[in-house]
């Protein structure tokens, strides 16, 4: 038989006690004042310093690209200078001239960069190694602040018209032969001037924004050249002092000129102890109708953000000691000129080109 199980407490089988309710508990608080306050200040701190990261890197990049903008402008400059000088050549009738850049603004170069040389020369550079006209000078326009290096390309003939195959003869080329006249005047060079390149040279041959001007092509060789110095040196590499103020060539305002009467040593210095000394004129001297043995070319550059800043830059400064350029010290005077007006931004940089005729 069968009897009926009991629980302990008397319940009867499968009864279940009751379930009591959850404890009622308070609701949760949010966040205080200060806990606040402290959150957003961290996270102000976070932003400056993210900010300070951003900023830095901007920087350095906008710095590299200025730096990267202000080489490729020298390097370009550097190089096609280089490139065209090495071949210059002269001879009795041909002549090289570096000059005062105010020469061609005398002959209506427009802008021409105070205190900045001009350079001019003669060099095979045609298709079929003719002989062509090269030169180059500092352009400054404050106004537009355009800093420039301008270059000269002149070819013996213009372009031809319609279906001629040679063009006329270019009216702004140095003439070196007169079938008329062999003994013309103006076909020797000077060992005072520069008239030999220029005597016919106007402002219609320096507009180059006059699109039927043919007759020479004036070029912006590269942009943001704030200063130019170019140096001749001597077969011993010392630097070859002015014709300018030389007592031997009176009147004379050009810097270099290779028809000026002059005796450059070649392997030893003279017994002066100098290595290249001009001559006075006689019947007997000749003229030296050489070209420097190598000349160093020296830019400071700027990029197109500092020049934005609407600045008025200082005048190029040229230190001469005893008629002989210090490019150094030029080039440090100017760098504190544009030092005193906030710039630190500028590049300098210097190329020595070995001229092939002047060994």
């Amino acid at each position: 038989m069968l009897f009926p199980h009991h629980h302990p407490g008397g319940g009867q089988a499968g009864r279940t006690a009751p379930r009591s309710s959850p404890p009622v508990t308070q609701a949760t608080s949010g966040f205080s004042l200060i806990e606040l306050l402290l959150s957003v200040s961290l996270l102000a701190i976070l932003l400056i310093v993210l900010t300070s990261f951003t900023d830095a890197a901007h920087r350095a990049w906008r710095d590299g690209q200025n730096r990267t903008e202000t080489f490729q402008s020298a390097r370009t400059t550097l190089e096609l200078m280089s490139r065209e000088i090495t071949p210059a050549v002269v001879d009795t009738r041909t002549q090289f001239v570096i000059a005062q850049g105010s020469l061609l603004g005398t002959r209506g170069a427009l802008n021409v960069a105070p205190n900045s040389p001009a350079v001019l020369w003669m060099a095979p550079l045609g298709a079929n190694g003719d002989m062509r006209c090269v030169g180059y000078y500092l352009y400054r326009d404050e106004a537009r602040k355009f800093h420039r290096l301008k270059r000269i390309f002149i070819a013996p003939t213009l372009p031809p018209k319609g279906n001629a195959t040679v063009g006329d003869p270019s009216p702004y080329f140095p003439k070196s032969v007169n079938l008329t006249n062999p003994r013309d005047p103006s076909l020797r060079t000077s060992p005072i001037n520069a008239d030999w390149f220029t005597q016919n040279w106007n402002a219609k041959a320096f507009d180059e924004e006059d699109p039927t001007n043919q007759d020479v092509v004036v070029s912006t060789a590269a942009d943001g050249v704030v200063a130019f110095w170019i140096q001749p040196l001597d077969l011993l590499g010392n630097p070859i002092p002015t014709v300018k103020d030389d007592p031997n060539h009176p009147g004379s305002e050009l810097l270099y000129n290779s028809a000026a009467y002059f005796q450059a040593a070649t392997t030893t210095k003279f017994d002066n102890g100098k290595s290249f000394s001009y001559l006075s004129q006689t019947e007997q001297t000749m003229k030296g109708n050489r070209v420097p043995a190598a000349v160093d070319i020296t830019v400071v550059t700027l990029d197109s953000a500092t020049l934005d800043r609407g600045l008025t830059l200082p005048v190029q400064t040229n230190v001469y000691e005893t008629r002989v350029l210090n490019v150094e010290k030029s080039v440090n005077r100017f760098e504190e000129d544009l030092r005193a007006l906030g710039i630190y931004t500028a590049r300098t940089f210097t190329t020595r080109a070995k001229l092939i005729n002047g060994n």
